[in-house]
């Protein structure tokens, strides 16, 4: 979990999410026909989602209204369900798994903007990678492979195995995350792989086009200031001075922020080695230049890894906890190093 576990407290500025029936004067846009409902999540709070994503979703520390506004609002639950409903459907039909890409358009294709398409797949993946989530995806028993969506079981023996899917997870469980989604697009390395992928394209996307709001914390040990000053102070002492702060560039860094925060604070758990840091920052990287293509951008600047382990309680000096700077056009494809 991007910085999960590492504060606890309150509030911040609530998030408004509407739903609305082509045409409307609530300044969203629609496609399709009058009878078809988008919800939108036209701009985000750069404190609130960085929130958001440093914990999981039954954490006390995520305040109600920031859950609410990226993950329990019922027009964003029943496009999660219904995007797991169609995931079950094609198993059973025998397609192959999705990539990062065929996914992204499925969610696309329910809400009509892509910012919202990308925190959509990253709630998705998120539950189905890791539970703990109130979209309604758990685990029952492995011998037999059964999980319950909204009560209903999920067998694995009654599927069939596409040639390009995976029966096991990450760790060599029975799984189905990989017969969903494809185990050589990222690597069948970890499937949080896929949900931070989605969590870095989020970030990149708002950033770059100017719907993220940079909301300065404010001072004291509460939760959200002591996060969005981590934050924050991490995308300042990564800009180059020399260079124009731009809204891509600063949707990059911030991008970059949260996964040099990420293998600061917790590349060490779990027995993590610099090596798998190095790798995990890579496929965040990855997400963030796929969201810098959704607004029509690129990345032209370095993506920073840390030294593991190298985070104060507070924060991290930049400079001296990098490990490596990585150069976008010289990345592989495909969740290799």
């Amino acid at each position: 979990m991007l910085l999960a576990g590492c504060w606890g407290g309150p509030d911040v500025t609530p998030l408004e999410i509407v739903t609305v029936e082509a045409p409307s004067g609530s300044g969203f846009s629609t496609v399709g026909p009058p009878s078809v409902a988008f919800p939108r999540i036209d701009t985000v709070s750069q404190t609130g989602l960085s929130i958001f994503f440093s914990q999981y979703e039954d954490d006390s520390s995520i305040p109600a209204d920031v859950l609410e506004g990226y993950l329990t609002d019922p027009a964003l639950m029943a496009i999660q369900e219904a995007m797991i409903s169609d995931l079950v459907a094609r198993v059973q039909a025998g397609e192959a798994p999705l990539t990062p890409e065929a996914f992204y358009q499925q969610a696309l294709a329910r809400t009509n903007d892509p910012g919202t398409a990308l925190i959509l797949c990253h709630n998705v993946l998120k539950a189905m990678a890791r539970g703990r989530s109130p979209i309604p995806w758990e685990k029952v028993t492995e011998e037999p492979l059964v999980y319950l969506f909204h009560g209903e079981r999920v067998e694995a023996a009654s599927m069939p195995l596409n040639p390009e899917a995976s029966a096991t997870g990450s760790r060599g469980q029975p799984s189905l995350f990989y017969r969903f989604f494809s185990p050589t697009a990222l690597g069948q390395y970890d499937e949080g792989d896929w949900y931070h992928y989605f969590l870095e394209a989020t970030v990149a996307y708002y950033g770059a086009t100017g719907r993220g709001d940079i909301d300065p914390p404010g001072p004291g040990l509460a939760y959200s200031n002591v996060v969005g000053r981590a934050v924050d102070d991490t995308i300042n002492q990564m800009r180059d001075p020399g260079l124009e702060d731009t809204p891509t560039y600063r949707g990059w860094r911030w991008a970059n922020a949260l996964s040099f925060l990420e293998e600061a604070y917790y590349g060490t758990d779990y027995g993590g080695s610099q090596d798998e840091a190095g790798r995990e920052a890579r496929d965040h990287m990855r997400g963030a230049m796929f969201g810098l293509s959704l607004a029509g951008q690129s990345a032209t600047w370095p993506w920073l890894i840390p030294r593991i382990g190298s985070a104060s309680a507070t924060g991290v000096d930049v400079a001296s906890a990098t490990f490596e700077a990585v150069d976008p056009a010289s990345l592989p494809e495909g969740g290799e190093p």
